[in-house]
């Protein structure tokens, strides 16, 4: 339990699916008086059973606390629970701290609907497991008027003790979050990609996953450098070239085709190289191709 909350202290969840019902059941063992409210009653009967307060509607979640969590799974649910229980009018003198996915476009329209509806707006992303939920290890990216987000300070800290302040700019959370996951996810991509050649192969995949553990033990270096290198243009200085990665990488695709795997990762990969040489990189870093997402951009 974080020390600095006091038991009075309460908060609404709508939405409890793992995540929601992660961040309800944080907040409950933190000393939080914790409302909720979600579609399936299961869900909300479990985090009864951890200490919560039932809400049969969304409009009795709302109007329990000032400060409202909402985590559902994209904003054309949220939108369709404003609608089909006509939450419209309701949000004004209300804190909603909004951790629901979207697109930023979404994000700037919700925002505006919050504060020309009286209310005051925390927008965020959750970058983490529910079970990381009030560890170190919890990463919740957060923006607002600085006002606002210092008014729900101690209730992030309590999800997220080094919570991320982006600012007041909205769109932010959510570029950083997919940026994030973008990164992550064609990590894993890769990952079962390699999985699916050793396989084909014969090779234990216990074998593939002790090598792999190994090789990752260069990649956290290794994107210092290469964020380092992009922030300071350095992008030329480099051991080894776009070239030499392209290379590299026809003994990969070689390699994936014999064993009769797919080729859409590979054929994708050797696409980018492609284009960072026809950029005219080849001799560069593989930090150059950075040119190749967004060319406009100076390094």
């Amino acid at each position: 339990m974080n020390d600095h909350v006091g038991t009075s202290q309460s908060v609404s969840v709508i939405g409890l699916g793992d995540m929601g019902s992660g961040l309800a059941r944080t907040l409950i063992e933190a000393g939080y008086q914790v409302s909720v409210w979600n579609r399936s009653r299961d869900k909300v009967d479990a985090i009864v059973s951890a200490g919560g307060i039932a809400c049969s509607t969304p409009k009795e979640a709302l109007l329990s606390n000032t400060h409202v969590l909402v985590c559902v799974a994209d904003y054309s649910v949220w939108n369709r629970i404003i609608e089909d229980h006509s939450l419209q009018n309701e949000f004004k003198d209300r804190c909603l701290i909004q951790l629901t996915g979207g697109t930023f476009e979404e994000v700037v329209t919700h925002a505006a609907f919050i504060e020309s509806h009286g209310g005051r707006l925390a927008d965020g992303a959750i970058m983490c497991f529910p079970r990381q939920l009030g560890t170190s290890d919890a990463s919740l990216l957060m923006s607002g008027v600085p006002a606002v987000l210092d008014e729900c300070d101690d209730l992030l800290r309590t999800l997220a003790p080094d919570w991320t302040n982006l600012g007041d700019d909205v769109r932010l959370p959510s570029i950083l979050s997919r940026s994030l996951v973008a990164g992550i996810l064609t990590s894993f991509v890769g990952f079962l990609n390699g999985m699916a050649v050793c396989r084909a192969a014969g090779i234990s995949l216990d074998v593939y996953k002790s090598h792999a553990i190994k090789a990752n033990a260069i990649v956290p270096a290794e994107k210092n450098r290469l964020v380092d290198a992009v922030r300071e243009g350095r992008t030329e200085e480099t051991q080894a070239s776009i070239d030499t990665w392209a290379g590299a990488h026809q003994t990969i695709h070689a390699v994936a085709d014999a064993m009769g795997t797919n080729l859409v990762l590979q054929n994708a990969v050797k696409d980018v190289l492609k284009l960072g040489q026809d950029m005219g990189l080849g001799d560069h870093d593989l930090s150059a191709l950075i040119k190749v997402f967004a060319p406009d951009q100076a390094c």
